[in-house]
């Protein structure tokens, strides 16, 4: 504003546009950027190893403080203002905030490290929900039909809700410890691990739900045809096979008369060992003795997991290698050479998954006693230590007996800022991550982007040059852009003297603040703020103009209507009770501070300036929105997915976890469709719906698939026995089932059609399956243990992943169109022509 009035009193017109030029561009890269750093801080790259510093700038730089300082800027710019305006308004936000925290502390504060307490309590109980039920489903112990599925489904839904929260509550928790405590500490690295240890928990528990899905398909009658397509992609890939009686199921049955105790006492120990930690987590958290628990309960608890785990893999490896020898017996190559039998030897020897996965549970369950038992013990330190009083009392008491006290120079100095934040930049060795890959276009070191150091230097200048441009065609920069222009334009009639008066009357720069409150990357979530903003500004204004006229300059009952009209706002959407609330108090207090300066102020005209102010601000963004938004962004989201599955096992086991919070978030992007409007058609919902149920699908088989190929015994007799010996039919099914996935993400992406013939992935597995039954070691049926078949069962479990990679094709082929002609008139070219005689 200094440069601005030094223009502005420069005589000339010249000199005034000038001026008014400036402010307005000054506003919009100014907005441009903490618009940028909105989008940027709320989303943390997957490879920064310092997540925890990064959530802490994320809490500085989210939207209640890109609000903030929108308000200071505009205040500030469109009152044409000077350091004393800056001044007041920084004054007045500074005095909210301390008020807001005063507030929070006082009167009935909830810390995060709370939050993250009961989110970790109600993970625990729905873990041992949710192992139970999956327990019961698989013994045959209730029935398989639907309700029994429902009471799984909701388990389920209800374990996610919380798993999903984790990572979110503990960055909140280790910021308190990091500000209050001096540090993370033993505390919260106990935390930390115990968080991940229940992550890979819920990964496992998606693999065991997976396993229920066969049992579920023997229990039907044998109906179906396996020549029949699945009507949704959605369905589980276990539904594509035929389910099966006769011979397999009573070798099915045998097997669970085999299993049926020692799973059943595997899992009740895991259970009861779930609801033992919850009762001692929440023990910890109370000092007292008769809160105490003891110790060393907790490695009873890890015995009785591990003496069960070790009868029922001695008990699960005979079992199998049993169910093995008699469903490949002397007539082995007569069953090979026949498919029916072929497809029902597979299908029951599927079961084997649900078991190593319950043994893997099991070994992960007792990492999770580990880190629960630490915390346990430095909780109840904490909760049996003094109150703050208390030890300032023995404090004072000591030092009125010694009569000194300990010189400044030897006491030990409390850490610094810089080293407590250094506390919580965790070493690499505890951060195993490594670079997720991403698919992009143009690629580096190729002819069409040459290396960096084969360039000369006006080639690296011109590369730098389209670098940047490209740079700016990413979508965070397009939003950065569209955000600030925006924002300049509609703050442009507050510089220009025919504009201004009604800019002022109409209250604009209401609306300015407004303008970062309601833009959101995506067509849908602006939509839906803006809805939220438009009528919560009209219903609290409406409030406000009725209660102040009811009770004009009376500052007790407009405090306590606004305390009282809160609670109930708050209570049932969050979002819009913002916009409620703040226009009622903009309102009422605007009224009662113009009161007694001349001229009755009206509480009505007050409303309705605000609601036009808002009103406008809502219909000017969402003109200037292009189409996209939440359909592009969840295309672009589905494009990598595909891709990055197909990444090594080594890194895969550390991004799993990444890629579960991308399905979820994708879902959460599909939910936003429903506010965009669409010209050529309605958004195909059930569609991408389907498409990402399927996209969970593989991602639990590959999870299974993985805890398979990190086995001791995979890298030994398995490696040597089944994987080399078998390397072509294996390159050729894995090349098959990478080619699927680029071609599906290309698809995603270009919305172009496809062409009439996809990669036939299964057919490649069935090759891979039929050259290991030829190995001598299946033949002869020389199999000395159950883990020497790990390579089948991982043969055999990837029909799921590659029936599900076909019948996508098949379904974006009907969704995006097929190049030429259809793949039935394609494949009438290659059928038998009958022999026509002349």
């Amino acid at each position: 504003m200094t440069i601005f009035w030094w223009l502005e009193t420069k005589p000339g017109p010249v000199w005034e546009l000038i001026a008014n030029i400036l402010v307005i561009v000054w506003i919009g890269i100014t907005m441009s950027v903490v618009a940028w750093m909105k989008v940027w801080m709320a989303n943390p790259s997957f490879n920064v190893g310092e997540q925890v510093l990064v959530s802490i700038l994320t809490r500085l730089t989210s939207i209640g403080a890109c609000t903030m300082t929108a308000i200071i800027i505009f205040l500030v710019l469109t009152k044409e203002g000077d350091v004393g305006t800056l001044s007041l308004a920084s004054f007045t936000i500074l005095c909210g905030s301390m008020t807001s925290n005063l507030v929070c502390y006082v009167i009935w504060p909830r810390s995060a490290t709370s939050a993250l307490q009961a989110n970790m309590t109600t993970t625990l109980d729905s873990f041992a929900t949710l192992l139970g039920l999956v327990t019961d489903v698989f013994l045959h112990e209730e029935g398989l039909h639907q309700p029994s599925q429902e009471r799984l489904t909701k388990a389920a839904e209800d374990h996610q809700s919380s798993f999903t929260s984790l990572k979110k509550n503990l960055k909140e928790a280790q910021i308190e410890w990091i500000v209050g405590r001096g540090g993370v500490g033993r505390i919260g690295r106990a935390y930390e691990d115990a968080v991940d240890s229940m992550n890979r928990l819920g990964q496992h528990l998606n693999g065991l739900r997976g396993g229920t899905r066969l049992q579920y398909d023997l229990a039907q009658p044998a109906a179906t045809s396996q020549s029949k397509k699945p009507s949704n992609i959605g369905e589980s890939d276990d539904r594509n096979f035929e389910p099966t009686t006769g011979k397999p199921a009573k070798e099915f049955g045998d097997l669970f008369d085999e299993l049926r105790a020692p799973t059943k006492e595997l899992s009740t120990s895991c259970t009861s060992s779930l609801l033992r930690m919850r009762q001692a987590f929440l023990k910890s958290q109370h000092g007292g003795e008769r809160y105490v628990f003891e110790q060393h309960e907790f490695f009873e608890i890890v015995d009785g997991i591990e003496r069960t785990l070790l009868e029922f893999e001695s008990t699960s490896n005979d079992a199998v290698l049993r169910l093995y020898r008699r469903t490949y017996g002397s007539d082995f190559s007569a069953d090979a050479t026949d498919p029916a039998n072929t497809a029902a030897n597979e299908y029951v020897f599927l079961v084997y998954f649900f078991i190593f996965t319950l043994e893997e549970f099991s070994t992960e369950l007792v990492s999770l006693v580990d880190a629960m038992g630490r915390i346990y013990g430095l909780e109840q330190a904490r909760a049996n230590r003094a109150r703050w009083w208390m030890r300032l009392f023995r404090w004072s008491y000591k030092k009125s007996k010694s009569g000194t006290i300990t010189p400044r120079s030897q006491r030990p100095k409390r850490p610094g800022l810089q080293r407590r934040l250094s506390k919580i930049m965790v070493p690499v060795h505890r951060r195993t991550h490594p670079s997720f890959p991403k698919v992009r276009p143009h690629a580096p070191n190729t002819i069409q982007t040459p290396a960096w150091n084969r360039l000369t230097w006006l080639g690296k200048s011109k590369q730098r040059l389209w670098k940047i441009g490209r740079r700016l065609t990413e979508n965070d920069m397009k939003y950065a852009f569209k955000a600030g222009m925006a924002t300049a334009l509609l703050a442009a009639p507050a510089f220009f003297d025919t504009t201004r008066p009604i800019f002022l009357n109409l209250s604009g720069h209401w609306a300015l603040i407004s303008c970062l409150v309601v833009i959101s990357p995506t067509i849908g979530a602006t939509n839906y703020l803006s809805l939220l903003r438009v009528l919560g500004t009209l219903f609290g204004a409406f409030v406000a103009a009725v209660v102040y006229t009811l009770f004009p300059d009376n500052p007790v009952v407009l405090s306590l209507f606004g305390f009282f009209f809160s609670v109930p706002c708050f209570y049932y959407e969050n979002s819009a009770s913002r916009f409620v609330l703040l226009t009622y108090n903009l309102t009422c207090l605007y009224c009662y501070n113009l009161r007694g300066q001349g001229g009755e102020v009206s509480p009505v005209n007050i409303g309705i300036r605000r609601a036009i102010a808002v009103t406008i601000l809502s219909e000017y963004w969402l003109a200037i929105h292009p189409p996209g938004g939440v359909q592009f962004n969840g295309t672009q989201g589905l494009s990598p997915e595909h891709a990055r599955l197909t990444s090594s096992i080594k890194e895969f086991m550390a991004m799993e976890l990444h890629l579960q919070i991308k399905l979820i978030e994708l879902n959460g992007l599909l939910d936003q469709t429903q506010h965009e409007p669409r010209l050529k058609g309605p958004f195909p919902v059930q569609l991408y719906r389907s498409v990402l149920t399927s996209l969970q699908t593989i991602l639990d088989k590959l999870h299974s698939m993985r805890c398979v190929t990190t086995r001791p015994e995979w890298h030994t007799s398995v490696r040597q026995e089944f994987i080399l010996p078998v390397n072509k039919e294996r390159r050729e099914m894995v090349g098959n089932i990478i080619l699927s996935f680029s071609t599906l993400a290309s698809a995603f992406h270009l919305k172009a059609p496809l062409p009439p013939y996809l990669p036939s992935p299964e057919a490649s597995r069935q090759r891979l399956v039929a050259a290991i039954r030829t190995r001598d070691v299946i033949g002869n049926r020389d199999v000395k243990g159950s883990r020497q078949l790990l390579f089948l069962a991982y043969a055999l479990a990837m029909k799921g992943v590659t029936i599900e990679l076909e019948t996508l094709g098949r379904t974006l082929q009907n969704a995006f169109g097929v190049i030429g002609q259809t793949p039935e008139e394609f494949d009438a070219l290659f059928a038998e022509m009958p022999n026509i005689s002349v």
